[in-house]
């Protein structure tokens, strides 16, 4: 584009595709040259992933309101936190360590399709 001075101005987004499932599809064909019969396997994993993982968030949920009162979890700034301080004692540290391990977790995944 030019401005009034005739300076040509390029814009670094121009051109840019913003669909989000295009983005999703990008990630999905780095990861899928790493599997073995992608077409049986990837359905399998993405289904037995979102299960597991919808089955540890709803049982941790379980835990922390069936081991703390509602007026703990309100006054609560971390609530895995204030249940590890409940439940473990002295072991309390072990579930900061296990939430920076996780994250750490989540960049290798990052790491792996986006390289």
């Amino acid at each position: 584009m030019a401005d009034v001075s005739g300076r040509t101005e390029h814009f670094t987004f121009e051109n840019t595709k913003t669909d989000v499932t295009e983005l999703a599809l990008n990630y999905l064909n780095f990861i899928i040259e790493e599997l073995k019969d992608p077409i049986k396997n990837l359905p399998r994993a993405i289904g037995i992933s979102c299960t597991l993982v919808t089955f540890v968030y709803v049982m941790t949920n379980v835990a922390f309101y069936t081991t703390l009162s509602p007026i703990e979890v309100l006054g609560s700034e971390a609530v895995a936190v204030t249940f590890a301080n409940q439940l473990y004692g002295v072991m309390a540290w072990t579930i900061p360590v296990f939430v920076a391990l996780s994250t750490f977790g989540a960049v290798n995944g990052i790491l792996l399709t986006s390289s």
